[in-house]
């Protein structure tokens, strides 16, 4: 079935959020597609995709560190109200994607251009041969960032445009802004006892009773969404990384901020930093902005890390201005 859009998109207010979820959840399983392919080194990649009536172009969404593609229903809604057809998959050790280790709770890569060569796969196996001459566009959230630049960098995809980064991630903030040199001195041990493929000494394990004034959302219905799916599926509450993961998560920042790595990048890119962001360090979108061939940056003073899970106020101006740059010429 296909989806027939309003082209009209208001965000949910935070104090209708929760029984309106209901209704999208239901909704979107109507017009949802669903499958797997196997990624380049055989790993099961799970995707979905939803496709609209008169659509005006289609919307990929790279979601973030232990997220999953159930946790975007919202996101997914408004831009199939909007006009966009959209695709959206599990990275690896995610969801209900493949993981090259045994213990779920935990995420790992040898490398981190696996997961660009993961979103390469998508775009070539399913998402091009579906959409066919559509326009295609990029949101991304977080780590959803580094996996999109890095695939910008090595794919090179001349047919893609545009893209939106929500808090992305180059250099991540560690627990309590513990220096980077110390961390990998950390990591280092933690393999040389236990191994690359092992947990992170000093890692994080998923907590069934988290706060909400430490999470990274400013929508309390919103959070409370999020951790009642984590709760339903052990899929979903991947927590931590391995040493390898970690290791190689801090190796990004070595290149990825670089000139000689960002600028050979085309693709017209909306930043947006959060000004509470305790997760990434946002200062490192003014390398970003200087060295892409072609990017703005957008700043939200009052928003933590996760964005699109902030107040009524911010969630009208936040996507207002992506409808806004998707449209553009």
């Amino acid at each position: 079935m296909l989806y027939p859009s309003t082209f009209l998109v208001t965000p949910i207010k935070d104090e209708d959020f929760a029984e309106r979820i209901k209704d999208i959840h239901t909704l979107l399983a109507s017009y949802e597609t669903t499958g797997s392919i196997k990624a380049y080194d055989g790993l099961s990649l799970k995707y979905y995709y939803y496709l609209c009536e008169k659509s005006i172009g289609t919307i990929v969404i790279i979601h973030g560190f232990t997220e999953f593609a159930l946790k975007y229903e919202e996101i997914i809604y408004y831009f199939l109200e909007a006009g966009y057809n959209v695709f959206i998959y599990d990275q690896r050790s995610h969801g209900h994607s493949g993981s090259a280790i045994e213990d779920r709770r935990y995420n790992h890569v040898e490398d981190f251009s696996e997961y660009a060569k993961d979103l390469n796969s998508i775009m070539e196996k399913v998402v091009r041969p579906t959409v066919n001459d559509s326009p295609i566009s990029i949101f991304c959230h977080s780590m959803g960032g580094a996996v999109s630049l890095m695939y910008f960098h090595d794919f090179k995809p001349d047919f893609l445009h545009k893209a939106v980064f929500s808090s992305p991630m180059v250099i991540p903030r560690m627990w309590k802004n513990i220096p980077i040199p110390i961390v990998e001195y950390s990591i280092k041990k933690s393999a040389k006892e236990d191994g690359w493929n092992a947990p992170f000494a000093h890692t994080s394990h998923f907590n069934p009773h988290p706060e909400y004034s430490a999470s990274h959302d400013c929508s309390p219905a919103r959070f409370n969404q999020n951790l009642a799916l984590r709760l339903s599926d052990t899929n979903f509450q991947n927590s931590g990384s391995t040493n390898r993961w970690l290791w190689e998560c801090l190796r990004i920042r070595k290149y990825m901020p670089k000139k000689d790595y960002l600028s050979v990048i085309s693709q017209d890119i909306l930043i947006m930093a959060a000004g509470q962001d305790t997760v990434v360090y946002a200062s490192v979108y003014k390398k970003l902005h200087k060295y892409l061939q072609k990017s703005r940056v957008s700043f939200y003073p009052n928003s933590k890390h996760s964005i699109y899970n902030s107040d009524d106020e911010t969630l009208v101006r936040y996507w207002k201005e992506i409808f806004e740059f998707l449209k553009e010429p």
